[in-house]
């Protein structure tokens, strides 16, 4: 039973003791006139009686049907209907339908706020009408509005009747006030959390694929076609075996801080880091066209060279080893790229052939060499100076693949973006 309690709406919980005051009164004020006389028809006592279930009746349904802001807000209509048929069953006795308004104005304003008092007035009003024209069609002497003196017991639990509810509504307004004040706090310390969580996301991904996932454009996998870098440091492994940890834990996180630097400022995505070795691709999130694409990769390649022959001579000035040097292989074509992995973890990266011959240049690429595919080559040879290629044999690959070496740039050339190099 607590649980159900708990799971009910907050608005709903909030009107629910005040109803059951407002019209346990409300059943007394109409009752008044039959208590001083002694008698109560059926008919009355009927009424008087869904007067005191109704509170639990509207709980119950609403919590169950209904349970939201808006169903707290839709069940004041009913309330409005009821308010008609007390002012009309209290033969519109003027403190205590004013009283009755009053009540139904409060619970509207806190609830539904300014927007559903009128069709609740509305509501009020029809019923008012159509009980205004039953006591017309019946013959009653009693429409008029009755004096005060008429039914003191009226009046005075008239007035009882709006001093309590106006203390109820007081409390009903702080509680939900208190609620909504929590209820910021509580977004406020989630939204901090969120933020920190997303600042926190944003270093494990690269900012395309951070875009990507608040964008919600990452879930299909897609054909695209591709500029794969992969680089790593030469003889890294040995190099391990002769240096402490604390040396190589240092050179690694300057070299890869460095080469994710570049790779970011020229657009690249960068896919993994594979200890030593970093994995890069251009064209996926977004494009410059093959050509463009191409371009940006090579260009990267040859400002992560440079970068690295910087680094270089920090190390040395700086007493630490200094004799690191690093493998770049390109090659562009046709990918599968997208979300790749389990129903646990995914992996947002690329797949296929292209993938496999870059990472193969690589290998082959010689000390702080770039090799490059023909295919690159085709796009980027107008731009970047090149040795004469060689046609060389990759594990795994069934097919001889072109290969260039990269020399530099052409002093003078136009990238696509309109830039002069």
């Amino acid at each position: 039973m607590r649980q159900s309690i708990e799971l009910t709406h907050y608005l709903i919980r909030a009107i629910y003791l005040p109803r059951v005051i407002a019209y346990l009164l409300a059943a007394l004020v109409t009752a008044s006139d039959y208590l001083q006389a002694g008698l109560l028809e059926l008919g009355v006592l009927v009424f008087l009686l869904l007067l005191i279930a109704y509170p639990h009746l509207a709980y119950y349904l609403t919590g169950r049907y209904a349970n939201s802001t808006l169903g707290a807000q839709a069940s004041l209509r009913f309330d409005a209907v009821l308010v008609g048929m007390l002012v009309v069953a209290n033969q519109f006795h003027f403190l205590a339908t004013v009283s009755f308004v009053a009540a139904l104005v409060m619970s509207i304003l806190l609830i539904a706020a300014v927007r559903g008092l009128w069709l609740n007035l509305m509501l009020l009003g029809v019923t008012t009408l159509a009980g205004y024209g039953w006591l017309s069609l019946a013959g009653t002497d009693r429409i008029a509005a009755v004096e005060p003196e008429e039914n003191l017991l009226k009046t005075w639990l008239s007035g009882l009747f709006i001093l309590t509810y106006s203390a109820t509504a007081a409390a009903l307004g702080f509680k939900v006030s208190h609620h909504l004040g929590q209820g910021r706090k509580q977004l406020a310390a989630y939204q901090a959390k969120i933020d920190d969580l997303s600042m926190r996301l944003q270093r494990y991904v690269s900012p395309q694929l951070y875009q990507g996932m608040i964008n919600d454009d990452l879930e299909v996998t897609r054909r695209r076609c591709l500029s794969v870098c992969f680089a790593d440091i030469e003889g890294f492994t040995a190099l391990m075996d002769r240096l402490a940890e604390e040396t190589v834990t240092r050179l690694l996180n300057d070299y890869l801080n460095a080469m994710a630097g570049v790779a970011l400022e020229f657009g690249g995505t960068i896919d993994k880091f594979m200890g030593d070795g970093i994995m890069i691709f251009f064209g996926d999130p977004t494009s410059k066209g093959r050509r463009g694409d191409a371009l940006a990769c090579v260009e990267m390649a040859l400002a992560m060279q440079d970068n690295l022959a910087e680094l270089r001579r920090r190390w040395c000035a700086e007493g630490i080893y200094s004799d690191v040097h690093s493998r770049i292989g390109i090659h562009t074509g046709d990918c599968a790229v997208g979300n790749f992995g389990s129903a646990q973890r995914l992996d947002y990266t690329a797949i296929g052939s292209t993938v496999n011959i870059a990472s193969r240049l690589e290998g082959k690429a010689v000390r702080d060499g770039i090799l490059i595919s023909g295919e690159t080559f085709a796009l980027v040879s107008a731009d970047l100076q090149c040795q004469a290629g060689t046609r060389i044999k990759l594990r795994g690959i069934q097919r001889d693949i072109d290969a260039y070496q990269v020399v530099g740039r052409v002093t003078g050339s136009v990238a696509p973006s309109g830039e002069t190099y």
